[in-house]
């Protein structure tokens, strides 16, 4: 009844989608924005419309800084903020999309036309959004309008972000993500980008730079249907670096992180009910609350489960065990075992736990057949035949008669004895069934033996019933003494629910 760390879930991020136009010089037909007068206004507009003329590059490049040296030389005489920012705006959107397939957000003031500091750095985010905002704020009506052209730079610039994440070039990530943030604050794909900075920050042991970036990213994401499984998987990754957050903290600042851990477990639960990480996130939910002393609330989560076992899943049950087996409430985890076996009666690990339950309340005769059982399902395990070992044991510490306390002593003994001298120990840590019938078991064979050996372990899958459903066969070769190899098999088992093995 060991306790795990939950692991939290990185995926290669997939790039938005980007559509590169030509950025328009009319707004939005709500905008209303003067963009010819006064006449400076009207000069630019002239090189903005041959710069879209032009297929030169470098006649392109020369119109542009023309129109950016009648927007910003003297820029007190122009008497319309609004129209001389959102034409800025224009050009640089233009001298971006440029660029080609580069994101370049840096270069010299001069190289765009400005007359003033011309050695200075020209940043592309900053302007942009310094601009739009004048733009937004004297022209509300105009926000759909800005909104088009930074969001003409934030795909790419988003994009490049997620392509420096997925090459595991994670301070780049960073860096990109936030120019996207910049340029773009109120972006639809905003989530996106502060979910690149959330797995990039973890990559780099930035515990709180990530968990800012996730509460960030489930406060940008949507509402609706499609966006439910990213919810989802956001809220558990919050919820799991939280977790592991409040581990570093004692007193009353650990149990408040924990809380808000449990809170966001049991909303990636409800969210997501049947998805990949519902039964984690339901156990954490009920861990974190009775690591935070919660015992109330854990007690109501499970009550339910106790009563009313038909409701719930095999798995959700075994969960449920694992957590108050923990807590050490061992009739009410012997309850949901119980129920759980009834539906699955061959899982492995619940069969190892309800084991352990019975011994810690002393119930030989109940923890017997579940051994038996346990045996025929992982035979070559030491712990396993271990188990046996202390039915014997718990005996002997019951029995009255003198007769039957040496028959346990002597039957403890020799059960322990055979499981020091086991040859092998298997460890499956993966048994997944998919959607299209795929069954993958998954693990590992350690050779206990002094010399090396080969292993061949036939697994057989079962269904409910106990019928054989399917059958896999993993060779294990050349395993040195004392040490361990890995082993995976697939087979077609559509029905499967356990599995049991033999070794040869």
């Amino acid at each position: 009844m060991t306790r795990h760390r939950i692991a939290l879930t990185t995926l290669a991020l997939a790039a938005t989608a980007t559509v590169v136009t030509a950025a328009p010089l009319s707004a939005q037909s709500t905008c209303d924005i003067e963009i010819r007068k006064p006449f400076q206004l009207a000069s630019a507009v002239l090189y903005i419309q041959k710069h879209d003329q032009q297929t030169s590059d470098e006649d392109r490049a020369k119109l542009l800084r023309q129109a950016v040296k009648v927007l910003t030389d003297n820029p007190e005489r122009i008497k319309n903020e609004a129209g001389r920012n959102y034409l800025l705006g224009g050009v640089f959107v233009r001298w971006f999309q440029d660029q080609g397939m580069r994101p370049v957000v840096k270069a010299k003031r001069a190289d765009l036309g400005f007359s003033e500091d011309p050695d200075g750095e020209f940043f592309l985010p900053a302007s942009m959004d310094e601009s739009m905002g004048i733009v937004e704020r004297e022209k509300p009506a105009c926000a759909d309008s800005t909104m088009r052209y930074r969001n003409a730079v934030f795909s790419k610039v988003l994009n490049t972000a997620i392509a420096n994440y997925n090459a595991k070039q994670y301070d780049a990530a960073i860096e990109y993500a936030n120019y996207a943030l910049q340029l773009s604050p109120r972006s639809p794909q905003v989530g996106s980008a502060y979910q690149v900075l959330a797995n990039a920050s973890q990559a780099k042991g930035d515990l709180p730079g990530a968990i800012a970036a996730w509460e960030r990213a489930i406060e940008k994401m949507g509402t609706d249907a499609a966006s439910i499984p990213g919810r989802a998987q956001a809220n558990f990754n919050l919820a799991v670096l939280i977790s592991q957050q409040a581990g570093t903290l004692q007193g009353a600042d650990r149990s408040t992180r924990l809380r808000r851990a449990a809170e966001l477990f049991k909303t990636s639960a409800d969210l997501a009910p049947d998805g990949p990480n519902a039964g984690t996130a339901r156990a954490a939910y009920a861990r974190s609350l009775q690591d935070a002393g919660d015992t109330v609330a854990v007690a109501g989560i499970y009550a339910d489960m106790i009563a009313n076992p038909a409701k719930y899943t095999a798995l959700q049950l075994f969960e449920a065990g694992v957590v108050l087996a923990n807590g050490k409430k061992f009739e009410d985890a012997a309850a949901v075992y119980e129920a759980g076996l009834g539906m699955n009666p061959g899982y492995r690990d619940a069969l190892f736990n309800v084991a352990n339950v019975y011994f810690a309340l002393h119930l030989p005769e109940k923890m017997a057949p579940v051994v038996e059982r346990l045996r025929a399902v992982d035979p070559m395990n030491p712990d396993v035949l271990k188990l046996t070992g202390a039915v014997w044991q718990e005996r002997g510490k019951q029995a009255t008669d003198p007769k039957l306390k040496k028959t346990a002593q002597d039957s403890t003994i020799a059960y322990v004895e055979r499981a020091g001298k086991m040859p092998a120990r298997v460890l499956v840590n993966q048994f997944t069934v998919g959607r299209d019938g795929k069954a993958t078991i998954s693990g590992q064979v350690e050779n206990l033996g002094a010399a090396p050996a080969n292993f061949s372990i036939a697994f057989e899958l079962v269904d409910k019933s106990g019928n054989v459903v399917g059958s896999a066969a993993a060779e294990v070769a050349s395993v040195g003494a004392k040490t361990v190899k890995d082993f995976a098999v697939q087979t077609t088992a559509a029905a499967a629910i356990s599995w049991r093995y033999t070794l040869r």
